[in-house]
């Protein structure tokens, strides 16, 4: 399918899961069997493992919050923000927040990535969970990212990107994603366009390893690129350097 490009992709995305926000979460458990749940949890520990300094923390692309909830869960004593450009998909992540009693530690806000709201030096993780190819800029991006963090701050990116490896399995699942996923849109979110996007955003989107280097071009230091899902999911984990 076509995509837009520039200026227009953020408009054209927030538009895209807006009209998706009410079954967004069924969906990802149906085309992750439940495992992106894992993944965000998995970056979790990773984002925080041996970190030199402590206090807010800020996820981008919120979208339903699961990632700020994660984080909350696994660090009780943690404050999160969490922003998103569509206003639908934090109104389903208000009441999960409501519902779980968290409204005190988790702050949502309508924000752009590309002009982070916030003064240098303010968190000490970032988080953003199957967001950053949505992004028109990335580098502008993850150049906000970075300015935010305080020095020895983490950032923590998971994302589809383009299988690498020729696997026969890791092909079998690309296949599976490209087809499958349109099919659940349909069926259960009446909205394919959505999710011939999604495979479509993956497979042009730069490869992890591309996605590493322009970390270290916007002053990270990588630390890990962790993969799962037959290699078409990627956990990196980027530090600020001092």
């Amino acid at each position: 399918m076509n995509q837009p490009q520039g200026t227009s992709k953020s408009q054209y995305v927030s538009n895209l899961f807006g009209n998706i926000a009410q079954r967004y979460d069924l969906l990802n458990n149906l085309m992750s069997f439940g495992q992106h749940q894992a993944w965000r949890r998995q970056a979790v520990k990773m984002v925080h493992q041996n970190i030199s300094v402590s206090g807010l923390v800020l996820d981008i692309a919120t979208g339903t919050c699961d990632f700020a909830i994660d984080i909350v869960s696994f660090k009780p004593k943690t404050s999160v923000i969490g922003i998103d450009f569509s206003l639908p998909m934090l109104k389903v992540g208000i009441k999960k927040v409501t519902r779980k009693n968290l409204k005190k530690k988790i702050d949502l806000m309508i924000a752009d990535g590309h002009e982070l709201p916030f003064e240098d030096n303010t968190f000490t993780v970032v988080t953003v969970g199957f967001g950053i190819r949505n992004f028109d800029d990335p580098k502008s991006a993850l150049t906000e990212m970075n300015r935010v963090l305080k020095p020895g701050g983490r950032l923590a990116i998971l994302d589809i990107f383009p299988i690498q490896n020729r696997k026969f399995t890791s092909r079998l699942f690309n296949l599976a994603f490209k087809r499958v996923s349109p099919i659940l849109g349909f069926l259960f979110a009446n909205n394919r366009q959505a999710y011939e996007y999604l495979p479509a955003s993956a497979i042009s989107f730069m490869s992890s390893v591309k996605l590493i280097d322009l970390t270290k071009e916007c002053g990270f230091l990588p630390i890990s690129n962790n993969e799962v899902a037959f290699g078409s999911v990627s956990i990196l984990i980027s530090e600020k350097v001092n």
